[in-house]
């Protein structure tokens, strides 16, 4: 008894040192990841769990569990709890469903959703929005019907429900709203049956929620949902669940026999939910959307010292992925009379396995060969402009939708010359270093333009640019 005592002691004081912690670490500035125009984190991936006692946390939360990985919060839903504001993000940290949950299967979802996804993107946070009620029917949850139930349920599970406002479906909706603003939903987790086992209805009921839920938060059509199966592994609802929605897939627990200790036939212990919570996590990194992207596009630096590589996610149009290398210049062929000269420049290799090394050429002008002794010696005018071996363009704008082209060269008195596609090169009009070339009809996204600059004592300059 005195080593017991003593061990639940310690594990006491782990709890008030986590729970102290988390109340000086509060993290809702450093999820947010938003840029200049405010837009979310895409690598924010954001999770709404609900359900009953199981997703609330039946088993004891023990020393182990408090040690989180970097980049895991939750959010928090219920009211009434001192160290932590509905609404804000905090260190997930458990319990993370109310002031009477312990130990779920949410726990080591989320952790596990982090180490396992961490090595291929380093930049992954995991965020979780958890509502959960001890003893809940799938009614509970229904958008229409949820409230009228909770206001007739026993004592005890009015003050679960209480802590949600009374309405569980509105607080999840509300705090997935607000999540929504540093992050992105990518999936929903349930572990609800229980209370259901005898209702044939259930797997159409869950349905509805979820598609009320994907029209309130406006989520895509491939939003999975996962559902763990109860203890024994033998819920029929469950099993047929995946019928409803290629959306929905079910959780085994086959070999998580629940307390067997306490003859607990209904909850899983906390060894269960470390596995449990493995298993729904490695499922959803295998069915949750993910993200595609455009055709890489590079540009070079004006003096080539530089290239920039950038690709455009089709599902989250602002969130573009783009980095610059360093370029290096190696003269290939030397210049001799009257043969022309190359150079190269290749790209060192990017850090986005999706970016690939580039490497392009110029000519370098055929030297001239030296003329017989002069009779007179060349007059010189000290006066005279330099003459420069390239030409350079700047600014150059043009994008899709658009009806002209635009751009700046470095000297004056050039003569531009564009090609649009496929069509002939048309001359622009140049002011001073300026040049305009207006179209017959707007330009068409990925199209290729190339600008040719030419200039007398100057080397031609010719430069492809793609219509984004």
């Amino acid at each position: 008894m005195k080593t017991k005592f003593k061990s639940n002691i310690v594990l006491s004081a782990l709890l008030v040192l986590a729970l102290v912690m988390q109340t000086l670490l509060v993290p809702a500035s450093s999820t947010k990841a938003e840029d200049e125009n405010g837009n979310p984190d895409p690598n924010f991936h954001i999770y709404i769990a609900f359900g009953q006692s199981n997703m609330e946390g039946n088993p004891a939360i023990e020393a182990e569990d408090l040690e989180i990985p970097d980049n895991y919060y939750m959010m928090q839903t219920a009211d009434g709890n001192s160290e932590r504001q509905v609404g804000e993000w905090y260190p997930a940290i458990p319990p993370l469903a109310n002031s009477n949950a312990k130990l779920s299967l949410a726990d080591y979802f989320g952790r596990n959703m982090v180490w396992l996804q961490q090595e291929s993107n380093p930049d992954i946070k995991i965020g979780l929005i958890v509502v959960a009620v001890a003893g809940s029917s799938i009614k509970g949850f229904d958008k229409d019907t949820g409230a009228d139930y909770y206001a007739n349920e026993v004592d005890w599970m009015k003050g679960i429900a209480a802590q949600y406002g009374g309405n569980t479906y509105q607080r999840i909706i509300d705090m997935a709203k607000i999540a929504q603003k540093d992050g992105v939903i990518k999936g929903i987790i349930m572990h609800q049956g229980e209370s259901d086992a005898g209702n044939s209805a259930w797997p159409t009921m869950v349905k509805k929620i979820y598609d009320d839920m994907i029209a309130d938060l406006d989520l895509g059509d491939n939003i999975p949902l996962l559902a763990g199966q109860t203890v024994g592994n033998n819920n029929s609802n469950i099993r047929n669940l995946p019928n409803q929605s290629e959306n929905f897939y079910e959780i085994s627990s086959e070999g998580l026999d629940g307390d067997v200790e306490h003859n607990n036939a209904i909850h899983f212990t906390a060894a269960n939910n470390r596995e449990f919570g493995l298993r729904y996590a490695e499922k959803m990194i295998e069915v949750q959307p993910q993200y595609t992207f455009t055709e890489p596009v590079y540009e070079w630096s004006a003096d080539n010292t530089k290239l920039t590589a950038k690709r455009t996610c089709n599902e989250l149009s602002f969130y573009v992925q783009e980095e610059t290398v360093d370029v290096t210049k190696t003269v290939t062929t030397e210049a001799a009379v009257g043969v022309e000269g190359l150079i190269t420049y290749t790209s060192a290799d990017f850090t986005n396995s999706a970016f690939i090394k580039q490497t392009k050429t110029e000519t370098i002008p055929a030297l001239v060969a030296p003329s017989a002794e002069p009779t007179t010696a060349p007059s010189i005018d000290d006066n005279a402009p330099a003459v420069e071996q390239t030409l350079k363009l700047s600014a150059v704008k043009c994008k899709k939708n658009t009806k002209k082209i635009t751009g700046k060269v470095s000297k004056k008195g050039a003569t531009v010359k564009i090609k649009v596609g496929k069509k002939a090169a048309k001359k622009a009009t140049v002011k001073g270093k300026k040049f305009t070339l207006k179209l017959s009809s707007k330009l068409v996204k990925k199209t290729k333009v190339t600008i040719t600059v030419t200039k007398k004592n100057y080397k031609t300059l010719k430069k492809t640019y793609t219509v984004k």
